[in-house]
């Protein structure tokens, strides 16, 4: 069962995309699913298909792209406490996932099914949009850190990365922050001292 603190959290953030039509949230409590994680876990194998998308709740996601440089795969992407996971771009398409999704230790996540997030958006018109609304707000996402990795230098990249994402440094290897940030993780080292 997911705590009134979490629940509050998804629906504040799920606000911030559209007004939340009356009768919403009592409609949408019994779907979400509480997710907690002990240790690191992977909770989408690349082939899958995703039938649920979680909400971040509190803790850190990575995204694992194979990679032919590393057994372990490269870290493409990390989602934050208030943000949705899902693979990309198979999710809403309900295609199989290119990637392999990792919850860190500690990660709480709320979860609902890809079906029942169709009904409740079809029972509830007025949140038509929501869908695009988060995968743009990804998709957005993305596009700067792209950007980030060809236009800025690694001291650069690491320095605004660390002072955007402070907790990522507590909770993720030193070597997934390194894969995301396109150094060598045991360079990551030198860029950090100072900070």
């Amino acid at each position: 069962m997911v705590n009134d603190e979490h629940f509050g959290h998804l629906l504040k953030v799920l606000d911030g995309f559209c007004a939340l039509p009356g009768g919403f949230a009592d409609a949408l409590k019994p779907l979400v699913f509480y997710r907690s994680f002990n240790n690191p876990k992977n909770i989408l194998r690349e082939g899958e298909v995703q039938k649920h998308i979680w909400f971040v709740a509190a803790g850190l996601v990575r995204e694992i792209s194979l990679s032919a440089d590393t057994l372990d795969g490269r870290t493409s992407w990390f989602w934050y406490e208030g943000d949705f996971v899902f693979a990309h771009p198979g999710f809403f398409a309900g295609l199989s996932s290119l990637v392999d999704i990792e919850a860190y230790g500690g990660s709480v996540l709320l979860e609902i099914s890809r079906a029942e997030l169709t009904v409740l958006i079809r029972d509830f018109g007025e949140l038509a949009m929501i869908t695009e609304k988060i995968r743009y707000r990804n998709g957005a996402a993305r596009a700067v850190h792209v950007s980030e990795l060809v236009n800025l230098r690694h001291a650069e990249m690491v320095s605004r990365f660390y002072h955007d994402h402070k907790a990522v440094f507590l909770i993720a290897r030193a070597k997934d922050i390194a894969s995301f940030l396109g150094i060598k993780d045991h360079g990551i080292h030198r860029f950090l001292k100072g900070l």
